[in-house]
């Protein structure tokens, strides 16, 4: 459950909130990919953290997807939205 205090959760918007939500996802993939570049250099193969690492990065585009959808669905699709 993600904490905001009340002055700050009324000063931002919904559509604010998913923009800054989705920005944190696509830093993240970014972080997974290139820790997975620097495992695969330094494990060569021994260890599972590249495996690790690279499944981490799927789940959050898998993330990514879902918030890019519900951005265009409450943005486009429903009225008033």
């Amino acid at each position: 459950m993600l904490l905001i205090p009340c002055g700050l959760a009324s000063a931002i918007a919904p559509q604010k909130m998913l923009d800054i939500l989705i920005l944190l996802v696509l830093f993240g993939i970014i972080v997974s990919l290139g820790s997975g570049l620097i495992f695969l250099v330094q494990d060569r193969g021994k260890t599972q953290r590249t495996v690790i690492s690279l499944s981490v990065r799927v789940a959050l585009a898998a993330l990514l997807l879902a918030l890019l959808a519900y951005g265009f669905v409450t943005k486009f699709m429903i009225p008033g939205g």
